[in-house]
């Protein structure tokens, strides 16, 4: 069986504190998911997102390859910061969802999008947090276009919890593509995440 398994990582400054343990899970997932299922040809990819004032290092891409030790050595090397500028809280979620589901090859017949974050999107329907864009994304994306683009393409979203501030966030993507798994990062065991993704190949 073809597998996509692709990881969208909050990479900012505020995950510094975070990105150890969500290193961790995304390389226990993988791992797992390739030695005790022979029969998965297993494709792997991962973007990291910051924020609009990063520029050019807003987005971190690595395509789907099947070579899982270029893909082990590249989330080792995966690390969190934000601009000295960063004046609020929230993060480019949206654009980091849209480049993983509109930037890649999407082929194999069990594609699943694990994203793991801290804070919402920019726009005050996501949260009351202080925010430089309060009238949501400045290029336009919102919730609805890029989740109804990902259930076009047939992908599974799962969503890895750190803080309560991504809760209404979550609230409002139940209400645009319906009920999807979630788990908590911190003392949540990885392989109870696998046993969920199993149920959806």
């Amino acid at each position: 069986m073809r597998f996509d398994l692709f990881f969208v990582l909050d990479c900012t400054g505020s995950m510094r504190r975070h990105i150890a343990a969500a290193r961790d899970c995304i390389l226990q997932v993988t791992n797992y998911i390739k030695h005790t299922n022979p029969n998965f040809e297993l494709r792997v990819g991962f973007c990291g997102y910051r924020d609009h004032n990063d520029k050019t290092r807003r987005l971190k891409l690595l395509e789907f390859t099947d070579q899982y030790e270029q893909f082990t050595k590249y989330m080792k090397s995966v690390s969190a910061f934000s601009s000295l500028i960063k004046d609020d809280l929230p993060e480019d979620v949206l654009g980091g969802l849209n480049a993983a589901i509109t930037q890649l090859d999407w082929k194999s017949s069990t594609r699943v999008l694990l994203h793991i974050g801290d804070y919402p999107p920019h726009g005050h329907r996501f949260s009351n947090i202080r925010d430089k864009y309060p009238n949501g994304d400045p290029y336009g994306l919102t919730a609805e276009s890029v989740l109804k683009m990902m259930q076009s393409k047939n992908i599974l979203y799962f969503f890895g919890r750190i803080t309560s501030h991504t809760d209404t966030m979550l609230q409002i993507f139940h209400n645009i593509i319906g009920e999807f798994p979630g788990f908590d990062l911190v003392g949540r065991d990885p392989i109870k995440l696998i046993d969920i993704l199993m149920l959806f190949h």
